[in-house]
This record gives structure tokens, C-alpha cells and sequence, in this order.
């Protein structure tokens, strides 16, 4: 995963193109995309003089008004994640980001993005991005759309607790279900060694409790494979996840709250 040639996912490390956010506040209107997981093709950057182009490993899942995606950014050497909230609003998609890869996001921004469906998923359009030198660029990115069947735990999450695990410390999580996939984003410390991870793959709603998260794609070494986990739903905006450390046999509870 590590070797991914990709410099920022979309509106990270991008500061600038906020909507004023009072144009949103009206009568909510139908969605331009429906919920699903969606995988990235390219991300075309346009500059006044140059043009660049990525292809990254990334996912992104819309669903409940919520979005996440997540990848590995080979600059920073770390993973880059976005998640938040979503509105159309005349004909255009507004991303509000509630998290980032260095926590709460409180700015205001606003993201703006022109959408065109396609047979293959959509394309996206951000104009006059602005990256921390003051640079400004378009952001041209197409998107394909994931097979996957919507579940009773779609929705953004964030952990509320967890039983303790011994030489963890801190450790913070958000997830995201939606489109038969999940993607997830965390954080702990190690003797004071801090750690930022992520993964992504299918999700597999067995429909008894029980559910197969097939990790595709994530930072951790040995992530990749099936994974059996136990779900339930305390009331509408809760969810416990249980299941078993393959190393050390640990049985782990984790508790999520609705976003």
C-alpha cells in the first residue's frame, strides 16, 4: 500500500474553495448521487501552466448525508482521510468535513462540487483549490462505482469506547458503512510513539449479527483478508462491534455513536 504513487487526497491538504455556507440553509433537495461506495480512476490537478495526474488506491462512501474516503498519501507518509457531512443544493454537491487526518475539523469550509454522472459512476470538479503555498489548482477526479448492497449499519460512526488494551493508549477511531463497504480511520499511542492507520474493503451483511468485512486495502501490515465480526444495534444511533484478535486471541468491544 505504502508505494501508492499519490501527493494529497482531495481537500486535505487543499485549504481554500469554501461556499458561503447560508446558501445551504433552505428546502433540502433530492441528491445528485445516490448513496453507495465509489472507487477512485484518476485525479487530474490542473495548474495555470501544468497538469498533473494520480492514480490512486482510495474509496469514498456516501450514505445517510454522511461521506468518508480514505488513502495513502505518499508524501506525508501517513494516511489521508476526509469525512463529514453532504447537501445538493442547485445542482451542485457540498461536502462540509467534520474529520481529517489530524482530527475535528472546525474551519467552515465548505467544499463545492460540480457533479456529472457517468455509466461507470460520476465525475467530480472543484474549482480554485488553494494548497498551503498559496498555489491554486483544478481538481478533476472520476470516480466507479462499487457493487455492494446497503445494510442497517450504514452511516458515518465514531468510537465512544473500548475495553483497554494493554500498551494502548488514546486511541480514537471514525467508520463509515455504506454501499456494501466500509472504510476506517484511526489513531493510539505506543509509549508515546503515536499511530495513524486505515482500511477499506467489502462489507457482508450475514443478516444473523455477524458480518465478513473483506479488507482490500489498508496500512497495516497483514490487514488484508476476511474478517469475522460480531454487530449490534443499540437503538438508532448506536452500534457495538465485537471480535477477536487474531494475535493475541483478545476479544475486542468497541462502541460507536451516529455522526
Amino acid at each position: 500500500m505504502k508505494t501508492t504513487t499519490f501527493l494529497v487526497a482531495a481537500g486535505l491538504l487543499a485549504i481554500s474553495c469554501a461556499a458561503p455556507q447560508e446558501d445551504l440553509v433552505s428546502t433540502p433537495e433530492p441528491p445528485i448521487l445516490e448513496d453507495g461506495a465509489y472507487s477512485l480512476d484518476k485525479s487530474v490537478w490542473t495548474y495555470a501552466d501544468s497538469t498533473a495526474t494520480f492514480e490512486p488506491q482510495q474509496i469514498k462512501i456516501y450514505a445517510e448525508g454522511r461521506y468518508m474516503f480514505a488513502t495513502w498519501n505518499d508524501v506525508t507518509g501517513s494516511p489521508s482521510i476526509g469525512a463529514g457531512t453532504v447537501q445538493t443544493k442547485n445542482g451542485k454537491l457540498y461536502e462540509t468535513p467534520l474529520y481529517n487526518a489530524n482530527g475535528i475539523v472546525d474551519s467552515g469550509t465548505v467544499f463545492e462540487l460540480n457533479i456529472s454522472k457517468t455509466t461507470r459512476g460520476f465525475e467530480q470538479e472543484i474549482k480554485g483549490m488553494q494548497l498551503e503555498d498559496s498555489s491554486t489548482f483544478d481538481l478533476y477526479e472520476s470516480w466507479s462505482s462499487l457493487t455492494g448492497k446497503a445494510s442497517p449499519y450504514d452511516g458515518l460512526w465514531q468510537l465512544s469506547s473500548r475495553n483497554p488494551i494493554e500498551g494502548v493508549t488514546d486511541f480514537k477511531e471514525i467508520k463509515m458503512i455504506g454501499g456494501g463497504h466500509f472504510v476506517w480511520y484511526h489513531t493510539w499511542s505506543d509509549d508515546s510513539i503515536e499511530h495513524a492507520d486505515f482500511g477499506y474493503g467489502a462489507f457482508i451483511d450475514n443478516g444473523d449479527g455477524s458480518v465478513t468485512e473483506v479488507a482490500q486495502v489498508g496500512s497495516i501490515e497483514g490487514y488484508a483478508g476476511e474478517w469475522s465480526i460480531d454487530y449490534t444495534k443499540v437503538g438508532a444511533d448506536m452500534i457495538q462491534q465485537t471480535y477477536i484478535n487474531t494475535e493475541t486471541g483478545e476479544e475486542i468491544i468497541q462502541n460507536f455513536k451516529r455522526l
